[in-house]
């Protein structure tokens, strides 16, 4: 950890920001993508049991996590419209309820593990393909999985399956061989013999010219015509396994990638004339060097290409020449991993199977030269040698098979609190010398697993359960839990509560759910009553704070808006235009960080960059607000803010690595949580090294 001196604007003069480098995840694989274009939402399948919902609306964003049972290893998923499936190596097709966020039907087609899945066209059936080579077609209408056909058994496992886009044949991919099916009869209509017989066809596409394009385990894509099962063109696109294949919508692109080496190849199809005939060949138009391990699963969205593999990083990069750009997103848990005991300086930090606590380090006394009024431009950051080196005090387990969705240390640094998704568990922590002591008995009932905790600066507990949205506070006192009440939000938020704010005297609560609703409640000691709903924004809430004895909300949208809500008064104080920073066309405000000292000071961050944004000074603070009755956020071309002005300049950024948190420590101080690149893929096998021409 070091820490960095930074002068924020209005010469409010230095700010020590700690940077956090000792928080590791593991890299989590991505296994499987599938995009549904009428919610706009990418599901994504790692090789922990979870399916992620990122939102694609806007800039992209991690929504939604179902959690999957702990043996369960989803090895592809499919929409049909709104419906997600999933099959998994257990011999299981499950759909999963996006909103409720877990299984609503299962079945077991063969009883034996299943690898594939597609969905027709019209949306209507399913074929998944299995470990023993069944094929087997079900029903989907009528809001149901049903039985339909079971085609003729075929050797070896089917790896990948594939409708045309007519829906009456099927193509599949195995050890040795491609077929094409007839789905009413379940019988095979050719079968296209590889080159050798031990090859995998990893990968498959069917495009609407009757072509059919696969990736093999010997690095070859190679094209076929469907009609007559002929061979058109083959190429050695990489040394090694062909994991992935996709295409446009315009069928114009082809994009591959896989194991050796694990770069993202894209291809152009080319009118190629010779003498008097034209034919089309796919020709090699582009290559992105965006991931340094395999590559498992491959999209393209609107000419935007994600990919994802051993790395765990999500990757979006574009398919054409003149746009270069490249974002990755890396595996972070949903929700808070990082938690402050300000009086004590402890950091606790949240792990998949784990908390962490340290205590964070200090800085070396300065000299009479660093004490003087720092003189330098806005945004000049410089190292300061650390007088005590960061310290892991304790380390706190749960089983492989728990998984953690929350934690909290109190202010005071007396409690830790941490929930998994079976239980939740509250703990005494005691100094000189160092104590835990796991509170057990005569516990409240209420005590239930949370999505989210919360320690008020009064000194109770605040937990939210997922499953109906109440908000449960408790007294805490020596060794002793006390259940005081419960506040009901599901009236007003019916959907999964992504973000809760309670405000520093526990007069507000503030809370985002995952359908754009932002929520308010004023409390009168155990009195509760709903304040007010924020206008309803046309994009996803991905950051919210309030302000430090002021009744004032700050929210950041999915479309790079920030506003500031008055509730007091009901109306906007601030609002900004879409996408004021531009990088956050690229990575959403994931964290808010408002100035107890300062109101016209908004610090934000996204996965990449930390800004300090200043409240633009020049305007008439009544030209600042905009009725709340007037018009919804969904027009993102409004500004509430009088001329058009955006309300906030941007004063000075940071760059960061895989940035995670940022809170305050103190009036002068920030702790900021990153992640390096390197230090998330250091578990990893080395990455794939190609020898060069005339190397070595």
């Amino acid at each position: 950890m070091t820490n960095n001196a930074k002068k924020e604007p209005q010469q409010r003069g230095k700010h020590q920001l700690h940077n956090v480098r000792f928080y590791t995840i593991k890299p989590r694989e991505i296994v499987s993508l599938a995009y549904s274009k009428s919610s706009k939402c990418l599901a994504l399948s790692r090789a922990t049991p979870v399916i992620e919902l990122w939102n694609l609306e806007h800039t992209p964003y991690l929504d939604r996590v179902i959690h999957l049972p702990h043996h369960s290893h989803v090895e592809s998923i499919a929409w049909a419209g709104n419906r997600l499936f999933s099959v998994d190596l257990s011999g299981n097709l499950i759909e999963w309820d996006v909103i409720e966020l877990k299984q609503r039907y299962e079945h077991s087609p063969t009883g034996n593990a299943l690898w594939s899945i597609d969905v027709n066209p019209a949306e209507t059936d399913i074929a998944v393909g299995s470990e023993e080579g069944h094929i087997n077609i079900l029903s989907i209408e009528n809001d149901e999985i049903t039985y339909k056909t079971l085609f003729n058994k075929q050797k070896g496992r089917v790896l990948c399956i594939k409708f045309d886009k007519t829906g009456t044949k099927l193509v599949t991919g195995t050890e040795g061989f491609i077929r094409i099916w007839n789905v009413l009869k379940g019988t095979t209509l050719h079968t296209m013999t590889l080159s050798e017989k031990d090859l995998v066809v990893w990968s498959l596409q069917v495009l609407s010219d009757n072509t059919i394009i696969a990736g093999d385990s010997a690095g070859f894509v190679t094209v076929w015509n469907a009609e007559n099962a002929t061979q058109i063109d083959s190429a050695q696109v990489m040394d090694k396994n062909v994991f992935a294949l996709a295409v446009n919508n315009k069928e114009d692109r082809l994009v591959c990638s896989g194991m050796q080496p694990p770069l993202i190849r894209i291809f152009s199809k080319t009118k190629i004339k010779r003498e008097e005939s034209t034919s089309e060949r796919w020709i090699k138009f582009l290559q992105r060097d965006a991931h340094k391990h395999y590559v498992k699963s491959l999209l393209v969205i609107d000419d935007q290409i994600y990919s994802g593999g051993m790395d765990g990083i999500l990757t979006i990069t574009s398919s054409e020449r003149m746009q270069a750009h490249l974002s990755q997103h890396a595996p972070f848990l949903k929700g808070s991993v990082a938690s402050m005991a300000i009086s004590k300086k402890l950091l606790l930090l949240r792990y998949p199977n784990s908390v962490h606590l340290w205590r964070l380090g200090s800085v070396a006394p300065q000299g009479e030269d660093k004490k003087q009024p720092w003189a330098l431009p806005v945004g000049h950051t410089e190292e300061q040698l650390l007088e005590q080196t960061p310290q892991k005090l304790l380390q706190l387990n749960v089983k492989e098979d728990n998984f953690i969705e929350s934690a909290a240390i109190s202010p005071d640094a007396n409690w830790i609190c941490y929930s998994t998704l079976k239980e939740l568990r509250i703990s005494r922590l005691k100094s000189d010398p160092l104590q835990v002591e796991r509170l057990v008995d005569n516990l409240p009932q209420e005590l239930q697993p949370a999505s989210h905790i919360i320690f008020t600066e009064q000194g109770d507990l605040v937990l939210l359960n997922p499953q109906n949205n109440h908000l449960s506070w408790f007294t805490l006192e020596e060794d002793l839990v006390t259940f005081k009440y419960t506040i009901d939000l599901s009236e007003n938020c019916k959907n999964t509560i992504s973000h809760l704010v309670i405000s520093s005297h526990s007069e507000y609560i503030v809370a985002a759910s995952s359908d754009h609703i932002i929520s308010v409640w004023k409390l009168h000691g155990k009195q509760y009553k709903h304040l007010l709903n924020l206008p309803r924004h046309r994009a996803g809430t991905t950051a919210l704070s309030m302000h430090e004895d002021y009744p004032r909300v700050v929210v950041a949208y999915a479309n790079g808006q920030l506003v500031e809500y008055d509730l007091v008064n009901r109306i906007f104080t601030c609002e900004t235009n879409e996408y004021l920073i531009p990088e956050t066309r690229r990575h959403c405000i994931s964290g808010i960080s408002l100035d107890p000292q300062n109101r016209n000071i908004f610090i934000v961050h996204t996965e990449v960059n930390l800004y300090v944004l200043e409240r633009d000074q020049h305007l008439d603070p009544k030209e600042l607000v905009s009725n709340s009755k007037s018009k919804k956020l969904s027009n993102g071309n409004r500004s509430s803010v009088a001329g058009g002005s955006k309300g906030l300049s941007l004063k000075t950024s940071l760059s960061r690595q895989h940035l995670v948190h940022v809170s305050r420590l103190s009036p002068n101080e920030l702790v900021n949580v990153s992640i390096s690149t390197n230090n998330l893929l250091a578990p990893l096998p080395p990455p794939y090294q190609r020898k060069k021409f005339g190397a070595s």
